[in-house]
C-alpha cells in the first residue's frame, strides 16, 4: 500500500534542530523493533521559511542542510505552505501535513516568550484546506502557540473544521527509569513535583508536559487549573521552600542526583511553576540547571511513583516516539492521545511566564475549563522500553 503523503512546515532546518530530530526521520526512516525501516508516511514536499540559520547548539551557520536532505530525497522545497500543501498542484494533494515551528531568529517578548509564528504556518495550512474544501490531520512539534489565546484557537478552528491535531512534547512518551513507571490509572493523586533544566519557556514546557504524564491518569482525570504562579530568582528559591521537602527530595532522586548535587541543585533553582488544579491536586516544576534532565514524583492516599523521563544525546532517538506519534495521526486520522494535554500545558506556562513579570494574578479562569480525560495506554513510546534500545 502506498504510504501517507505529508507536507512538512518548517521554521528553518539545521542540524540538531527539531527540523533535524523529527523531520529527518519523516524522510528518511528511523530504527525501530531492532532494524532501520522507512518511515510509515512518505514527505512529499516542504516549505522551509528561513535558511541560513544557526545550529541552535553550537551557533554554527549551515545554510542548506534541509535543502541537501530534501534535494537528496528528491523532495519539492516551496515557498508557502499553501504551495507545499498542493505539492506542485492546485488544492491539497498530501495526506497530512507536519508543522515543526521550532528553532530559527524570532523576537523575545517581554515575558521571555520566542514568538514562534506557529498559528501564522497553521492558519496558512488551514486556509489552503478551507480554499480547497480538503481537509487533512495537522501534527504541531511542542506547544501549539505562545499564546494560550492563539493555542486555544487553532484547537477550536481545528475542531470545527473537523481537522484531527494533535501536538507536544516527546518528554512524556520517552523513557521512563524505572521502567514501565506510570501513574496507577484512575487512582487519587494529591501533589507532584517535576525537576527540570534549561530555559523557562523551552524546557519548562517539557517539563510540565512531563507532570502532566503523570498528573492526567489521576481520579477523574485532568479538571483544569484553578490557579498558576510563575517564580524566578530569590522568589523561586522560596517557592521550593513551601513545597514537601520530601516529595521534592523524591524528584531529584528519580533523576539520579546525589545528595550533594541535590543540594547544589536546590541553591541554584532558576524557575519555579505551582499549579492548584480545580481538583485541588497540587502540582509543580522546579527549573534547576544541575539538573540536567527530567523527572517527576507523585503521591496520594495510596500510591507514590517517582521516575525519570529519560532522554538520549545525540543522536536524540527520543524523537523517533514523536514521529510515531504524527504517522500514526496521519494513518489513523486520530489522535493516540488528546490535544488537550498541549494545551493545557501550554495555558499554564503562559500565565505562569506572565504572572512571574506581575502581569497577571494567579487566578487562571482561561484555564479551569480545559479537563480532559486520556487512555491508559498509549502505543509506540518508550514507557516499557530499555532506554537507548533505538539507536537512529
Amino acid at each position: 500500500m502506498a504510504r501517507p503523503r505529508v507536507a512538512l512546515i518548517i521554521t528553518t532546518y539545521t542540524k540538531a534542530s527539531h527540523a533535524d530530530v523529527l523531520g529527518t526521520r519523516l524522510i528518511n526512516g528511523y530504527s525501530w523493533g531492532g532494524e532501520h525501516i522507512d518511515s510509515r508516511v512518505e514527505v512529499v514536499s516542504v516549505h522551509l521559511e528561513q535558511l541560513g540559520r544557526s545550529n541552535p547548539n553550537t551557533g554554527e551557520i549551515n545554510p542548506d542542510m534541509g535543502m541537501d536532505i530534501c534535494a537528496a530525497a528528491g523532495i519539492p522545497t516551496y515557498p508557502t505552505p499553501a504551495e507545499a500543501l498542493g505539492n506542485g498542484k492546485p488544492g491539497v494533494n498530501v495526506d497530512g501535513v507536519v508543522v515543526i515551528g521550532e528553532h530559527g531568529d524570532y523576537e523575545n517578548n517581554e515575558y521571555g516568550q520566542k514568538l514562534y509564528p506557529r498559528r501564522r504556518l497553521i492558519d496558512a495550512v488551514m486556509s489552503a484546506m478551507i480554499a480547497a474544501d480538503t481537509f487533512v490531520p495537522i501534527f504541531n512539534d511542542k506547544h501549539l502557540a505562545w499564546s494560550h489565546t492563539d493555542a486555544l484557537a487553532i484547537r477550536d478552528n481545528c475542531a470545527r473544521l473537523g481537522i484531527p491535531l494533535l501536538a507536544g512534547s516527546t518528554v512524556p512518551i520517552a523513557w521512563r527509569l524505572p521502567k514501565g513507571a506510570h501513574w496507577p490509572m484512575g487512582a487519587e493523586m494529591t501533589e507532584a513535583v517535576g525537576v527540570a533544566y534549561g530555559p523557562f519557556e523551552a524546557y519548562g514546557y517539557h517539563a510540565l508536559e512531563g507532570v502532566q504524564a503523570f498528573a492526567e491518569r489521576r481520579a477523574g482525570g485532568e479538571s483544569g487549573a484553578a490557579e498558576v504562579r510563575g517564580f524566578t530568582d530569590e522568589a523561586a528559591l522560596a517557592a521550593v521552600d513551601e513545597l514537601d521537602p520530601d516529595l521534592v527530595a523524591k524528584a531529584f532522586a528519580a533523576r539520579g542526583l546525589s545528595d550533594e548535587d541535590t543540594a547544589k541543585a536546590r541553591e541554584e533553582v532558576k524557575q519555579v511553576i505551582t499549579v492548584t488544579h480545580t481538583d485541588g491536586l497540587k502540582s509543580a516544576v522546579i527549573i534547576s540547571p544541575v539538573v540536567e534532565g527530567f523527572a517527576v514524583a507523585a503521591r496520594g492516599p495510596q500510591h507514590e511513583v517517582a521516575a525519570e523521563l529519560r532522554l538520549q544525546g545525540e543522536p536524540y532517538s527520543h524523537f523517533i516516539f514523536l514521529a510515531r506519534a504524527a504517522e500514526s495521526l496521519i494513518i489513523n486520522g486520530t489522535t493516540p492521545y488528546p490535544v488537550e494535554r498541549t494545551l493545557f500545558t501550554g495555558g499554564v506556562l503562559d500565565h505562569a511566564l506572565r504572572n512571574a513579570a506581575g502581569a497577571v494574578e494567579p487566578e487562571s479562569p482561561e484555564l479551569t475549563a480545559l479537563g480532559y480525560q486520556v487512555p491508559e495506554q498509549v502505543p509506540d513510546t518508550g514507557v516499557d522500553l530499555e532506554p537507548y534500545d533505538l539507536r537512529s
